[in-house]
């Protein structure tokens, strides 16, 4: 039979161990500043597929950033969380509003730029950059707490 006592000692120690390892991943200055190029290089291949011809090389240059990003992320945190993050409850609904606000982001600059527009598009992906590196935050927010609450990932 089990001691109360102790089930309530491991239960704390349980929850003691889940918030050190939400506090341990958060987002450092560098992680956000680069993962704003990501999205900026992301965003930035409408106009280059229409003025440049092609875009192939930024957007290899975004993939190879983020991954890097994501490892320097684990490496520094102690926290390897992974690309496959919307598994996590809490961070699931600011991880879709950044995808809808990237893809949304990137059919309107293939628009305004097929007008000629490019002042325009290129607003269109500043303000989409400045959106998504906060969604991404709410996100990592999200996942901290799904870790802190012990909440299951899928």
């Amino acid at each position: 039979m089990s001691n109360p006592a102790e089930d309530a000692a491991e239960l704390e120690q349980l929850r003691a161990q889940r918030a050190h390892l939400a506090d341990r991943l958060r987002a450092p200055w560098w992680y956000l500043a680069g993962f704003a190029v990501v999205l900026a290089l992301t965003l930035a291949v409408p106009i280059g597929m229409h003025y440049f011809g092609g875009a192939g090389n930024w957007s290899l240059a975004a993939l190879v950033l983020w991954f890097l990003l994501q490892g320097a992320l684990a490496r520094a945190s102690g926290v390897a969380v992974g690309t496959r993050t919307l598994r996590y409850p809490s961070g699931r609904a600011a991880g879709i509003a950044m995808m809808v606000v990237v893809v949304a982001a990137l059919i309107a600059e293939m628009l305004l730029t097929r007008h000629g527009l490019v002042a325009e598009a290129i607003v269109v992906g500043v303000l989409a950059t400045a959106v998504g590196v906060g969604c991404w935050q709410a996100h990592l927010r999200g996942i901290r707490r799904d870790l802190r609450t012990g909440a299951e990932a899928m």
